[in-house]
């Protein structure tokens, strides 16, 4: 049973004097940033062997990349030096609760086997501001499922975006949704933790403007390809913690 963290009550009863303010400076983000489009929301990047299953929000969809060669995907498949087939699953908008929904027909149409599965997901769920207990349900019914439908040697679970820190938004709106990110990515580290094969690691970039699109919101291509060698270099670490002798992903 997850419990209510009282320190979550009190955040949500300061919040809600703020709501109205907080909706019109939303409105005001979604009139003035530019609509960037989504371009990998179903990808398949064939690789040697086995496969990579990449499941996500706009990060996995593509949005503010330049082509299908710098989303996640493609840096992902490029960053195994195309060994592994890698399968693209990505939504703009979507919550973790919507996930599974969304995407589980599409899912038991693949290959069961799977090295390794990457999940970008949580940003819409400070967004809309989704309760940690509801969040943490939802997310471990996710890794549940995934598990059960393809036995993966690892996932990869991304630390939410530090939404607070996204050029687009107003100084009242990064300040709640720090608030909200550390609420939502405190569960997300728990329920990792309790599993073995889970790697969940803080994010740690540098977010320069060079990092953004032209939105303030999403990824450029160089984001892309920070986040993605960021997961990398994590999935790396944690195999050879647990092998020593393991000497790179082949």
């Amino acid at each position: 049973m997850v419990k209510i963290d009282p320190s979550y009550l009190l955040f949500k009863t300061c919040l809600y004097p703020l709501l109205p303010y907080l909706a019109y400076e939303a409105s005001k983000v979604k009139k003035s940033a530019s609509a960037l489009p989504a371009i990998s929301e179903r990808l398949v990047l064939k690789g040697k062997k086995s496969e990579l299953l990449l499941i996500g929000e706009s990060t996995a969809a593509g949005v503010g990349a330049t082509s299908t060669d710098f989303t996640l995907a493609g840096h992902i498949f490029n960053l195994f030096k195309g060994e592994f087939t890698v399968s693209n699953f990505g939504k703009n908008g979507i919550r973790i609760a919507e996930t599974l929904p969304f995407i589980e027909v599409e899912l038991a149409g693949i290959s069961k086997s799977k090295e390794g599965i990457f999940i970008f997901l949580g940003a819409n769920d400070c967004f809309k501001l989704t309760s940690p207990k509801s969040f943490a349900k939802s997310f471990a019914e996710l890794i549940d499922r995934l598990e059960q439908l393809f036995q993966p040697n690892w996932i990869y679970v991304a630390d939410i975006p530090p939404v607070q820190l996204f050029p687009a938004f107003s100084p009242l709106m990064k300040s709640c949704l720090h608030r909200q990110r550390e609420f939502l990515r405190n569960e997300m580290r728990l329920i990792s933790a309790n599993r073995d094969h889970v790697i969940f690691e803080k994010i740690k970039l540098e977010l320069k403007e060079s990092f953004f699109a032209s939105d303030g919101i999403h990824p450029s291509d160089l984001g892309y390809q920070l986040i993605a060698e960021f997961a990398f270099e994590g999935i790396q670490k944690h195999l050879k913690e647990k092998n020593p002798e393991y000497s790179g992903l082949k």
